[in-house]
């Protein structure tokens, strides 16, 4: 009589770095029914179906991935997220406010699911998300576009899939004039439906600090590290104190980088006067022909390089994120009986630079680069190329 296989999957030999539960050393993982089994320094190979040998490679959680566009064929510029994440080492996509409560649904019940990555969403405060944006440059030229109740609503009846509400403060999108009343209407989403708010505070038409007036504890300021005018540094290069202030309340910084939000030199002066990004998230999407994004592996690169210790860039990339969303207990590390979503990365040596769209450059000598990606338990990833689950 043959014994089925204890284990789904083994990844062996490889150095887990799990911040949430102070983990970095040689580690054996192995997955069974979705979930992360077991996590040994030495795991019988014998015991699982498929087993992959990672000597040498770094295991994180799988990334998530806090703030991209990945409502696939729901608008131009969004990505195709198995493409984009998988091959990234990020195995959770949060989409900020690709659609409104008009048009969420259709992301929910058809494009989401067509994907492996996991899926969530904020909310627009806009009801159509930027599915105007090609035509109009942004959600709230005509405010007739928010509904505070509707937006609520579905957001309400959404739980574990909506997690927010997302406004871009940026003079594309909302006049000066209307920008308080927009901020306001977000304010009372975020109110009425019991999670939290995320601003897009790169361009704003209004002080920044008018902004931060609106984000409590757990509300998310991203694009928190632009170069813009009305950014986090005052003319002398200091950390603004209405900044710092929402730093100290719980406010979250986040990166979200699309090369046109996130200023190295602006990066750098807040991180030397310990202003350190809370969350590391790309605003992945397609981009205009003179922008350059990153994916996931990259920005944790490149922030690493900027002096982020490499525990502390994969936190902000994993632990933080899920706690922020309220979901530490199914994502974010590799306890077992978490969310069986690790990401494998080989740790390349050499020269590398990291552009953005002020026209800076961050120079490192270390870049993760993907090797393998595990989603829910099975191989989703590997070496360059998508997976038919479960296939090694």
């Amino acid at each position: 009589m043959t014994t089925a296989p204890a284990y789904d999957l083994l990844l062996t030999g490889g150095n887990v770095l799990d911040p949430a539960h102070g983990i970095n050393g040689r580690r054996d993982i192995a997955f069974k029914d979705g979930l992360v089994a077991e996590v040994s320094e030495r795991i019988d190979a014998a015991k699982a179906a498929n087993s992959v040998d990672v000597t040498g490679k770094l295991i994180t959680p799988g990334l998530i991935d806090l703030h991209g566009h990945f409502y696939h064929g729901g608008n131009p510029t969004s990505v195709h997220p198995d493409e984009i994440c998988l091959s990234s080492g990020t195995t959770t996509g949060i989409d900020a406010g690709s659609a409104g409560f008009i048009n969420y649904e259709a992301m929910r019940d058809y494009v989401f699911p067509a994907h492996r990555t996991r899926l969530l969403a904020f909310l627009h405060v806009s009801g159509v998300g930027l599915a105007n944006n090609r035509l109009l440059l942004g959600g709230l030229h005509d405010m007739r576009m928010i509904d505070v109740d509707q937006t609520s609503d579905a957001i309400k009846a959404n739980p574990g899939f909506c997690l927010g509400v997302k406004v871009r403060m940026h003079f594309n999108a909302v006049a000066a004039w209307n920008a308080h009343e927009a901020m306001r209407a977000a304010r009372a989403v975020a109110d009425q439906s019991g999670t939290r708010l995320m601003v897009h505070v790169s361009g704003t038409p209004i002080a920044l600090p008018d902004i931060l007036e609106f984000l409590g504890p757990g509300d998310i300021s991203t694009h928190a590290f632009n170069g813009l005018p009305e950014n986090i540094l005052d003319r002398n290069l200091k950390i603004r104190p209405e900044v710092r202030a929402a730093a100290e309340r719980g406010v979250i910084m986040d990166v979200a980088h699309a090369g046109v939000h996130c200023d190295v030199e602006v990066a750098t002066a807040a991180m030397q006067q310990g202003l350190m990004p809370n969350t590391i998230s790309t605003d992945i999407h397609n981009p205009p022909p003179d922008r350059t994004v990153y994916k996931m592996n990259d920005l944790v690169s490149k922030f690493h390089a900027m002096g982020m210790s490499l525990p502390d860039a994969i936190a902000a990339s994993t632990s933080t994120p899920a706690s922020v969303l309220g979901l530490s207990d199914t994502i974010g590390s590799l306890a077992p009986g978490m969310s069986g979503d690790a990401a494998v990365f080989d740790m390349r040596e050499g020269n590398f630079k990291w552009i953005d769209s002020a026209g800076h450059s961050q120079e490192g000598k270390v870049r993760l680069d993907t090797f393998l990606t595990v989603r829910a338990g099975q191989v989703g990833w590997r070496e360059g190329r998508l997976m038919q689950m479960g296939e090694c």
